[in-house]
């Protein structure tokens, strides 16, 4: 019997919830997905436990002081990760602590092998996603996207890493592609993704040079230009690549 559990609002190192939409807003970020992230961690805390009630989106709307719109966006994610499910006419429950498709949970660490292997993964899935994002995200999410861009390159200029800003700019384009295996394989990898990303000291040059291939695939995607991003996102994570077999190298060295 599906039991109800409504935890105080949650408060986190950026602040409250209404806090983190009111920032996301003002950076032209798509404020579901602060809806999404923030309820998401609450899941893999425990606040909610498998079987719990979430509390109804009017309530939702209120603690984060956002639209309902912006709600139901976050919990069909959360659904279509397998965290929840919408049940019409009884409510939101939680049907997991973890993403069915999280796919970092199979890892106990990120070795040498993984970092090699996820980044052989992006290149082979995100030059395809580019294109399809082009295609199909809309224009408000291929805006939001070339903010992300935009903002990284300021961050670089400043001297800056932007290491979850990096890790966002490629997950919106996997839900603008609007392909549903794609986007739950990508967040699946989130996790892992945004932790590789942090062993990855990249170097001044480097971390400019990626910032200016954001801005120039953003650019692509605003002018639905498909084959020019997918060449694009193709260039960007041949150079990902090569970072990560240069930190790989790196590492390889100071162990000996």
């Amino acid at each position: 019997m599906p039991h109800d559990l409504t935890p105080p609002a949650n408060k986190s190192l950026l602040g409250t919830p209404a806090a983190q939409a009111g920032e996301a807003a003002a950076r032209g970020n798509p404020v579901y997905r602060v809806v999404l992230d923030d309820l998401q961690q609450r899941i893999r805390r425990g606040a909610w436990l498998p079987g719990a009630r979430l509390p109804s989106i009017t309530q939702l709307a209120k603690e984060f002081h956002v639209g309902t719109g912006s709600v139901r966006e976050a919990l069909q994610s959360l659904q279509s990760i397998g965290l929840v499910k919408i049940e019409h006419g009884r409510g939101i429950f939680v049907t997991s602590s973890r993403p069915s498709t999280d796919l970092s949970s199979h890892f106990q660490d990120v070795g040498a092998g993984q970092m090699v292997a996820l980044a052989e993964t992006r290149r082979i899935l995100e030059p395809e996603l580019a294109a399809l994002a082009a295609e199909r995200g809309t224009d408000e999410e291929l805006a939001e996207i070339e903010g992300l861009a935009r903002q990284m390159e300021e961050d670089a200029r400043q001297g800056g890493d932007f290491a979850e800003l990096d890790v966002q700019f490629h997950r919106s384009i996997a839900h603008a592609a609007r392909n549903p295996i794609l986007y739950r394989t990508i967040e699946g990898v989130r996790d892992l993704f945004l932790e590789s990303r942090r062993l990855i000291v990249m170097e001044p040059k480097s971390t400019v040079r990626t910032a200016r291939y954001h801005l120039l695939i953003a650019e692509a995607l605003r002018s639905r230009n498909a084959p020019q991003a997918q060449l694009l996102m193709q260039a960007h994570m041949s150079d990902m690549f090569n970072d990560v077999l240069a930190a790989e190298a790196r590492a390889h060295q100071t162990e000996a």
